[in-house]
């Protein structure tokens, strides 16, 4: 090749790793409002020192939930709901960690191609959606009470 053409395709190859970096930079742009927006509702109430994870949910409505460590090094989980910014707080004994609601999902529908996690509300009461990907390329979405462990709603085949 030339040294025309290879300075036309990497012109081209600029432009469009550019242009793919702003796509991915506008699409994440929402998240990190949404985290930005559920930390702030929080320091209302906490010095929160760490944050572990970020989760948003949907649900019967839309949730934001936040799993925090304060500035005395306790872990706390906030549930914020997108309409009216109600928040639930939970320590770390109240609930079952995201680990123990993955292997109860593992145990209860011998699935083992977690997708991914989240803590939300459901119906008011606090739940881990645990997002399984099925053999068949279709999504299963198990509800774990977050309180108690048990099993709240399965919605398959998505």
């Amino acid at each position: 090749m030339n040294r025309k053409t290879v300075s036309v395709l990497t012109v081209i190859f600029l432009v469009l790793l550019i242009s793919i970096l702003g796509v991915f930079m506008q699409s994440q742009a929402r998240i990190n409002q949404a985290e930005e927006e559920t930390v702030n509702l929080v320091k209302y109430d906490f010095n929160v020192d760490k944050i572990n994870k970020f989760y948003w949910v949907t649900t019967d409505n839309t949730y934001f939930s936040l799993d925090f460590i304060d500035d005395e090094g306790v872990q706390h989980f906030a549930i914020v709901a997108q309409e009216g910014g109600d928040i639930q707080y939970f320590s770390e004994n109240e609930i079952i960690s995201e680990q123990d609601a993955n292997d109860l999902t593992i145990n209860e529908t011998s699935m083992t191609n977690i997708i991914q996690t989240r803590l939300g509300l459901l119906n008011n009461e606090p739940v881990w959606e645990v997002t399984l990907k099925n053999d068949n390329n279709t999504l299963t979405y198990y509800y774990v009470n977050a309180l108690t462990g048990l099993w709240v709603k399965t919605i398959s085949n998505i």
